[in-house]
């Protein structure tokens, strides 16, 4: 095989290889806390189905209503709220990358560990998990919610 080739053969597989990354990262920037019983990610308005852009969670610290689950949100502006959310509006919180058969894992946010990303941040802690966007956000544990 010639350099030439080889070269050629380098920048095809580079070129495919970048290729498939809007995808995956489609997904938006998210986390998993440690117990796997919250999951959160920062969806475009077009991801959270026309709810608007924010920091989306689910968790099974919210109550069910019936087949929904419960979820809290995060705008760019006022306080948290509790949501809930069918299947199709979880799937990009878990990380769905919209290509109809993949995801893309939510990394998890260790105990003790800051996530920060487009003014959002949030802290997983053994307690809980606090996110905030300036003076708002809300808490996430076990014991209780509150949001803020």
């Amino acid at each position: 095989m010639t350099h030439r080739t080889r070269l050629s053969l380098l920048t095809l597989a580079v070129s495919i290889g970048l290729a498939t990354v809007p995808a995956v990262a489609s997904a938006g920037a998210g986390f998993t806390v440690p117990s796997g019983n919250t999951v959160c990610g920062i969806l475009t308005a077009k991801q959270a189905a026309g709810r608007g852009a924010g920091l989306y969670c689910s968790s099974s610290y919210i109550p069910r209503k019936g087949e929904l689950e419960g979820g809290v949100k995060l705008n760019r502006t006022g306080k948290a709220r509790l949501i809930t959310l069918g299947n199709d509006d979880s799937l990009p919180i878990s990380g769905y990358n919209g290509e109809g058969r993949e995801y893309s894992k939510r990394p998890v946010l260790g105990y003790g560990k800051t996530f920060k990303r487009g003014g959002f941040s949030c802290v997983s802690r053994s307690t809980g998990l606090t996110c905030r966007r300036g003076s708002h956000g809300f808490f996430l544990s076990r014991e209780k919610r509150r949001l803020f």
